[in-house]
């Protein structure tokens, strides 16, 4: 195809997604080009993170492999040997293979095993680095470099047990002066002496930090909830003195929900207090990120079919396939180029009754904590949650979806659907359709995920206006005004079309759930 208009035309002409015909797209017209999306970065402070690649470099290439070794204290110090000059900056390494269209967009954050001599000396060890001369801070200079040249943002660095008073102020001030502005913060600093003497001193430091939480949330042999977080906890105090919080580890199978339910809590807790100016960070649910205005500390890879037997990943694996969702990261960021993330006390959070549960029994190999496995594991999560915004309606014939909304400082509108998870259907999208009431917001309107319709309800007429639609991962719009319904104050797009564009920049073999940015003009 010489175009992507040609493409998209000829896809959906070519394609019957659900039940009945295609949905036909006419082509835009020559003099219309352009894109909805910005080629500027959003300046969030988004990551890709190496820890999950780190544990799955043992046992590449085997012959066999005991599962047992990837696990506990096992697993951590293996995924700590990997991390070394040439699996991060090769030929082939992960900083010059991973994330090509939108390294701009991310931070590469080291995890454990960059450093020498402990974990918080913030010295690149030598010996694994061996390319890098010079002092401490020349040595982590280079480093950021040599990653902005391969197109990242630039390094971030993880660390624990970290040094408080003059000592942290030392190593805030070396890794200042390195171009290093990124700390990812595992425990340590529990007075926040960081982050006092990094605004007193003025340093270009953003500092994440974390409550540690088991990998499933609550009572998982019955409900699987996180709880209410009441002002005094020791998680709001976190939330309350840091930049960013991290939402903290999860298993892979049932990140969705375990997620979920920590971002509405926490959320619930600090809504209608904007003296809490810090980030959430969701990790891998880069989706939830997008809608609900949160940070990623991305840790999905591309990297499949490089162990014996059944390619064990403690990290990423199951039903879902996260590593062959890789488009959802490109179309998650791309996203926040349009609507920043929310600071956590920004305006009012609408959390549904409801609550839906979703359910695994762990094999061997789906999860280091070997606790959960051989056990069915539950975890619920509500299954409406807006921010600053009406909670959405849906109706769906059986199981509903996780659906959530968010209306963004600069009049940004976000709507998500969410699969679910269970032993004998594994991970799949209920049919659903789902209306929004985005009041005057002038948009654009990110909408990510599947549906059978989505509906737009506004407080304006939109008699006379033109509907614009496009790929979060392309980069061309198309006008779709002709093929929606579009009423004095609503419109409503016909799940099948949304799919159709949404998907329509992928990549060759990519399992991604769509995203598609309208525009009203």
């Amino acid at each position: 195809m010489s175009n992507r208009r040609e493409f998209i035309t000829a896809l959906i002409a070519a394609s019957a997604v659900g039940v009945g015909r295609a949905v036909a797209v006419p082509a835009l017209s020559q003099h219309r080009r352009f894109s909805l999306v910005p080629t500027q970065p959003s300046g969030a402070p988004n990551y890709w993170c190496t820890w999950a690649v780190q544990n799955y470099m043992y046992g590449q290439r085997s012959k066999q492999l005991d599962i047992s070794l990837l696990e506990g204290a096992s697993g951590n110090d293996l995924a700590g040997n990997a991390m070394n000059e040439a699996a991060l900056l090769g030929k082939d390494g992960w900083a010059s293979s991973f994330y090509v269209r939108v390294r701009k967009d991310l931070f590469l954050l080291l995890d454990a095993g960059w450093e020498a001599g402990g974990t918080a000396t913030f010295e690149l060890d030598p010996i694994k680095f061996p390319s890098f001369e010079g002092t401490c801070t020349q040595r982590l200079h280079a480093l950021s470099i040599e990653l902005k040249r391969q197109g990242w943002r630039g390094a971030a660095l993880w660390c624990t047990n970290t040094p408080g008073n003059t000592a942290g102020f030392s190593l805030e001030s070396e890794c200042a002066n390195a171009g290093i502005h990124y700390w990812k913060i595992d425990t340590g600093d529990p007075d926040f002496s960081l982050v006092w003497m990094r605004d007193r001193k003025r340093i270009g430091l953003t500092l994440e930090h974390a409550h540690g939480e088991p990998p499933v949330n609550g009572n998982w042999e019955k409900d699987g909830r996180f709880g209410s977080q009441p002002w005094n906890s020791r998680r709001m105090e976190i939330l309350r003195h840091t930049d960013v919080y991290r939402t903290y580890d999860v298993t892979s199978i049932l990140s969705l929900p375990t997620t979920l339910d920590r971002v509405s809590e926490l959320l619930s807790s600090a809504a209608d207090h904007p003296e809490v100016h810090s980030l959430l960070n969701v990790e891998d649910e880069v989706y939830v990120a997008a809608v609900l205005g949160c940070t990623m500390g991305i840790m999905r890879h591309p990297l499949v079919g490089l162990r014996p037997g059944e390619d064990a990943d403690l990290f990423f694996n199951g039903p879902r396939n996260p590593k062959k969702r890789m488009d959802e990261v490109v179309r998650a960021l791309r996203w926040q180029r349009l609507a920043p993330p929310l600071p956590t006390g920004a305006g009012v959070v609408s959390v549904d009754n409801e609550i839906l549960t979703d359910s695994w029994i762990f094999a061997k190999g789906q999860t280091w904590d070997t606790s959960l496995i051989g056990k069915h594991v539950y975890q619920g999560a509500p299954a409406r949650l807006s921010r600053n915004i009406e909670l959405p309606r849906v109706t769906a014939p059986g199981d509903k979806p996780f659906v959530f909304a968010a209306r963004f400082l600069n009049g940004a509108v976000s709507l998500g659907a969410h699969e679910r998870t269970q032993p004998e259907r594994g991970w799949y999208m209920p049919v659903c359709d789902v209306e929004l009431n985005v009041g005057d917001a002038p948009g654009p309107f990110g909408v990510f995920g599947e549906f059978r319709h989505v509906t737009l309800t506004f407080d304006r007429s939109l008699l006379g206006r033109k509907i614009f639609a496009q790929d979060l991962a392309g980069d061309e719009a198309v006008e779709i005004t002709s093929t929606v319904d579009l009423s004095e104050k609503s419109l409503r797009i016909d799940g099948r079309l949304l799919r159709q564009i949404g998907l329509s920049s992928g990549s060759p073999g990519d399992l991604s759930s769509p995203a598609v940015v309208l525009s009203v003009q």
